[in-house]
């Protein structure tokens, strides 16, 4: 949007309306030391033309998912968006709503949120979902913020290892300042074990936090963890891959109680790292903790089908004291996507994604793993990523020399894992081809100096 600035005149005028004489007066308390006496050392204005080349030269510096092939994952994936998602997406009483979450809000957007939770509550088989909050991350500490609520005395919530590090530091940064307890348990096996959880849960545990599949892409034992977390009298927080629901059993069928997931899978891309969808989800006997907003479906005085802001929790409404948390700025726009996507797809066209997803991920791991210099790193079956370590732990190098052969080969791991440093996650997509797995096989093991492992 081009930028229009203040005329002089402009300026005067609203000094003159807030009863300043100059703008230095604004600026008055502080301090003389702090305040820069120079002009800010700017290079010379370009014109809107010229800003926009230098700008365009500045985005060409990147690598994305448009200039190489990429198989990153860790919580953001290249999956195919249909059109369609960007046609209805696009429609400008959607993209222009924004924040449609006033009591005003149109029928056409309480309509669509109200889609959009009955597709998720579909997906999750839990009985009421709200319609979206910020992101994945946030989603899951407002669910163990439920399970606080809901605990009563209990104060500890249990997270293995293997739940995506940035949603635990998430979780960990809503604990500073409340009296809750995150423990955090290792997996050395790349999976969460069942008997460990059952060592380190009490009385004392409100919630269980179990990522399905988890930050590895490991497939974890839910209904064995479900069963220990529900014998201690603790809730099942679920965090799920929307687009692995097309194979693996919803969360409501192993038992969890709140299901959460970063929801930019269903329709919205990658986007340098966001604005995301965050879905929740739970049963019946959480849905007053909820926060966020729920539309429901009525009949107005005519009995004509109709909807309604059922419940909500903003902060800033008149009852801000009743809030369960602080939810701003929604996504309702990522919701729109999101239900379009699941629209179109249909459990048919999900269960498709997801087993390509599954076959193409089996079949990078086989590929590159025939030579000895990679192996995967865990035993568990995955479904979208598997970890690979290096035997020559040079994964900063490797993935480097990938770049450069025009892959975007995975990320390494030792940023959150240290025992790790010497592996990598891959991430493989309904959108990878045969030709870009074998192309990446043979970017990673061209510089090996070992044999391939059938040798």
């Amino acid at each position: 949007m081009p930028y229009h600035y203040n005329t002089p005149e402009d300026q005067a005028e609203m000094l003159a309306s807030i009863g300043a004489a100059s703008i230095d007066e604004l600026f008055a308390p502080i301090p003389d030391a702090l305040q820069l006496k120079r002009p800010l050392n700017l290079p010379p204005a370009l014109s809107e033309m010229e800003l926009d080349q230098h700008l365009r030269q500045l985005t060409a510096l990147n690598d994305y998912a448009g200039t190489k092939v990429c198989f990153l994952g860790g919580g953001s994936y290249d999956h195919f968006v249909p059109s369609v998602c960007d046609v209805i997406g696009s429609r400008s009483e959607f993209y222009t709503s924004y924040t449609p979450y006033q009591a005003e809000a149109s029928q056409g957007n309480l309509q669509v949120m109200f889609e959009y939770q009955s597709l998720i509550t579909r997906l999750t088989g839990l009985d009421v979902a709200n319609s979206s909050l910020y992101d994945g991350a946030s989603a899951a500490a407002e669910a163990v913020l439920m399970a606080l609520h809901a605990g009563g005395s209990r104060n500890k919530v249990i997270a293995p290892s293997t739940l995506h590090p940035e949603y635990r530091q998430t979780i960990a940064t809503y604990f500073e300042n409340i009296d809750a307890e995150l423990v955090t348990l290792d997996c050395p096996a790349g999976v969460l074990d069942a008997d460990a959880l059952a060592a380190a849960i009490d009385d004392k545990t409100a919630a269980v936090i179990l990522q399905q599949p988890n930050f590895f892409g490991c497939i974890e034992d839910a209904d064995r963890i479900a069963a220990v977390a529900k014998g201690a009298g603790a809730l099942l927080i679920s965090v799920f891959d929307p687009i692995s629901l097309g194979i693996l059993k919803r969360p409501a069928d192993y038992g969890a109680s709140i299901a959460v997931a970063e929801g930019h899978t269903l329709g919205t891309p990658m986007s340098y790292g966001g604005p995301y969808l965050g879905i929740m989800s739970c049963d019946n006997s959480l849905v007053r903790r909820m926060p966020g907003r729920i539309v429901g479906e009525t009949t107005d005085r005519r009995g004509k089908k109709c909807y309604v802001l059922t419940m909500q929790t903003r902060e800033q409404h008149i009852r801000r004291d009743k809030a369960t948390s602080n939810v701003c700025t929604n996504q309702a726009l990522f919701a729109v996507r999101a239900s379009v996507y699941l629209a179109q797809a249909g459990p048919q066209g999900l269960k498709e994604t997801a087993n390509l997803c599954l076959q193409k991920t089996r079949y990078l791991a086989e590929q590159l793993c025939q030579n000895e210099r990679f192996s995967q790193a865990f035993d568990a079956p995955t479904f979208k990523e598997v970890v690979i370590r290096d035997a020559e732990n040079n994964v900063d190098g490797l993935l480097r020399e990938a770049i450069d052969a025009g892959y975007l080969a995975g990320l390494p791991l030792g940023r959150w894992y240290p025992e790790l440093s010497d592996c990598f996650l891959v991430a493989v997509t309904e959108k990878r081809t045969k030709a870009d797995i074998d192309g990446l096989v043979k970017s990673l093991t061209a510089k090996s100096v070992r044999q391939p492992a059938h040798v």
